[in-house]
């Protein structure tokens, strides 16, 4: 795992650690008989701790290494209940922000920049959450020692995959430092067997007040789009604003419709003998099109329009009143000018 400035695993990371995710697959326990809780007691307690709390700020410094390399970032985190975050992430000198206000979610950095309307949760059943990427059950907790860390007293859990886990995490192994004070998480440790993460937590304060701006996305610097999928063209071509073509010889799949500041974009997928074939309609592409490298110059039902060849794939495209139209086909670019002109 690399820590990247245009990346989120990053800030999964610290998702995980502050809230508690490494906490909530491990089975809830009583202490035992002796002084000593039981690792599983521990942590159901850490997961309480972060439950009970309205928002959360800190930091936490991360270090990521194997045998060739090591990377550090350091991460400064807000949460606030039910579903806002922040991450700032400062790495090579380098700073990238990734955030959410309960309904857009958004990243700021050097690479990338973008912000984009959360779908309904019916929407996401085939898309990874973050809590996907540590073991939600199936998991062995067990305390292996009570040390001092920078001056506080801690539990030291180590978390193991049951012979139940997902395969994915047959070989992560993590070790938890944990406040005996107040259940707070000071530190974890995880390894794959091919490198080792570290993440000490700097700094945590509970329940303290943070502005509503802090977790909006900043609106000079990213573009906000949003998404629609339709299933059916006679719905997609009564929703959207755009006039889209449809094309006969094919067999509609769906469409995709972004909307975003510099304008929208309608994305059509059909099915022919021949392959599959793209239909892209779009406001405000004709600047990025117009300089298309080793495009070539053809005519469409007797216009002109731009192609490009590459891999095995094709692209004609042309724009008419500050709409751009283009097809993309599996073939030649004569391929592409045929369905094109069925098109246009």
């Amino acid at each position: 795992m690399r820590v990247s400035g245009s990346s989120r695993q990053a800030a999964v990371v610290i998702a995980v650690v502050v809230v508690g995710l490494v906490a909530a697959g491990a089975a809830t326990g009583l202490p035992g008989a002796d002084s000593q809780p039981t690792g599983e007691a521990i942590l159901d307690d850490v997961e309480q701790r972060y439950d009970d709390a309205e928002t959360l700020t800190g930091s936490a410094d991360v270090t990521v290494e194997n045998e060739s390399e090591t990377e550090e970032a350091t991460v400064d985190f807000a949460f606030a209940e039910p579903d806002q975050f922040r991450f700032v992430i400062e790495k090579d000198g380098s700073t990238s922000e990734v955030g959410s206000n309960g309904s857009v979610v958004w990243a700021v950095g050097e690479e990338e920049s973008f912000a984009r309307e959360i779908p309904a949760e019916s929407e996401y059943d085939d898309h990874e959450q973050p809590d996907d990427f540590v073991p939600d059950e199936n998991v062995d907790a067990e305390l292996v020692d009570t040390t001092e860390l920078d001056g506080e007293e801690a539990y030291v859990v180590e978390l193991t995959p049951t012979d139940e886990a997902d395969e994915k995490y047959e070989d992560v192994e993590s070790t938890v430092w944990v406040s005996t004070e107040d259940s707070r998480v000071l530190q974890v440790e995880t390894t794959d067997g091919d490198k080792q993460m570290t993440v000490e937590v700097t700094d945590q304060q509970f329940d303290v007040s943070i502005h509503e701006s802090t977790f909006e996305p900043p609106e000079d610097r990213v573009e906000v789009t949003m998404t629609e999928t339709y299933d059916e063209f006679d719905d997609l071509e009564a929703s959207t604003d755009l006039d889209v073509p449809a094309y006969d010889d094919g067999e509609f799949d769906e469409a995709t419709e972004f909307s975003s500041a510099d304008g929208q974009a309608v994305i059509q997928q059909y099915t022919t003998d021949d392959g599959e074939v793209q239909i892209i309609t779009a406001t405000g592409a004709s600047d990025r099109l117009g300089d298309a490298e080793d495009g070539e110059s053809v005519t469409v039902d007797g216009e002109d329009a731009t192609a490009v060849e590459r891999e095995g794939r094709s692209v004609v495209f042309w724009t008419d009143d500050d709409v751009t139209t283009g097809v993309v086909v599996e073939g030649s670019v004569d391929d592409a000018v045929s369905v094109a002109e069925e098109v246009r």
